[in-house]
């Protein structure tokens, strides 16, 4: 490729990205989108007291995210036990009867502190478990 293809070619993509987000000069002041139809204003945060929380609210909001974090591992946990138990049992023709079963099957990557599989397959909370 010749030296003149190249530099027509470097003016070219330096236009167009020169040329990108640039409104032409019609930029108003004034932003808004297009939102189902709908145009809504665009701004930046709203002020305090335009409908925004308190430190109060987000202190609230934090202190709960521990709470519902171990509510969602707990359910993670069991649902993913009840599936490789089933699974287990598919492909096995037998119960597991400990997670020990599951990890040697590979069906799980590590034990769950917070269940137990009972000797018929059934999942159930370890003793002093938070899940319930």
């Amino acid at each position: 490729m010749s030296t003149r293809a190249i530099t027509t070619l470097v003016l070219v993509a330096g236009s167009l990205i020169a040329a990108c987000g640039s409104s032409g000069g019609a930029d108003t002041g004034t932003k808004s989108a297009n939102v189902d139809g709908t145009v809504v204003a665009v701004g930046g945060a709203p002020l305090p007291g335009e409908g925004v929380g308190s430190v109060g609210d987000a202190v609230e909001v934090a202190a709960g995210a521990p709470a519902d974090a171990g509510v969602a591992a707990c359910a993670v946990d069991r649902q993913t036990l009840e599936l490789a138990v089933e699974t287990y049992e598919l492909l096995n023709g037998a119960v597991a009867t400990s997670q020990q079963d599951l990890l040697e099957a590979q069906m799980i990557l590590e034990p769950s502190p917070r269940f137990v599989i009972d000797t018929d397959g059934t999942v159930a909370p370890a003793p002093d478990s938070p899940c319930s």
